[in-house]
């Protein structure tokens, strides 16, 4: 089978996490993707421990199937090989500051005088405009910013961060969407075209229904453990030996689950007719 972006470079200018990992999904899709170090490498592989040779495994894990080359770019020399990387690349992919990427040279307006029809992809903590524009972010961070560690964990326990970092993971997955997106509009255009996507901007769409419930009913969301007020049962429960998730999605689920449990006199009870009683 060919892999659907085996013609595409890519040049990866972005370090810890979010950047790489939006990179890793493009080479997984078929693309080339050179990744750009500074000296002494990407500072996510000293993200540890665990480490697996010297690298941590979260810098393996979101790094696979890359090239990769130090480049100081803040000397003539290693700006002169990346402006020859950037000229034959479909698609630039940086995580630096906008005032830091300006000063660098690998902003927008900057590589688009290397290769105009380039696909230029800028990820940031706070986007490119505004007040906190260049402020440095990080996945908890921007998890107790949005919101997302106050409606997680226990009732009445701490803010409790998501285990994995969804916010970065959330972020390389929007900006890869955005730019095959944007390689489909240069298809039909020749242009190329700017974009830009923030951590700010996933962490606040994870938390998008419980500001809708916010605003339908007033009352400030908390933590539910592993429940959801919306459906039930739809959360872990205790067993003799151990914990069982149970998401009964619908009610034609929740009547199987009864059957199943041998709980059919529940299944007829009309206070349980429907998950909406």
């Amino acid at each position: 089978m060919t892999a659907p972006l085996e013609d595409i470079r890519v040049c990866d200018v972005t370090q810890n996490l979010a950047g790489p990992f939006c990179a890793q999904i493009l080479a997984d899709l078929g693309a080339t993707v050179i990744k750009v170090e500074p000296p002494g490498g990407d500072l996510g592989r000293l993200w540890g421990p665990p480490f697996w040779g010297e690298d941590s495994t979260l810098f393996l894990s979101a790094n696979r199937g890359k090239r990769s080359i130090i480049l100081d770019l803040k000397q003539q020399e290693g700006m002169d090989v990346l402006k020859r990387i950037v000229t034959s690349a479909d698609v630039f992919i940086q995580s630096s500051r906008p005032a830091a990427a300006s000063g660098l040279g690998i902003d927008e307006a900057s590589v688009r005088v290397w290769n105009e029809d380039i696909v230029h992809m800028s990820l940031s903590a706070y986007g490119q405009k505004g007040p906190m524009s260049d402020q440095p972010g990080y996945d908890p961070l921007m998890q107790a910013y949005a919101g997302i560690i106050s409606v997680t964990g226990q009732p009445g326990g701490p803010p409790t961060r998501v285990g994995g970092s969804v916010v970065d993971f959330g972020t390389g997955m929007w900006a890869a969407l955005s730019i095959i997106s944007a390689l489909r509009e240069r298809d039909r255009t020749g242009k190329g075209v700017a974009l830009e996507t923030s951590l700010m901007d996933t962490s606040l769409a994870w938390v998008s229904y419980h500001m809708m419930g916010y605003m339908a009913t007033g009352e400030v969301p908390g933590p539910r453990g592993s429940s959801l007020g919306a459906i039930a049962p739809y959360r872990a429960f205790q067993t003799l030996d151990g914990y069982v998730m149970i998401a009964a999605g619908n009610d034609a689920i929740f009547s199987r689950l009864c059957d199943a449990l041998g709980l059919v006199d529940t299944a007829e009870d009309p206070r349980f007719a429907s998950n909406s009683v």
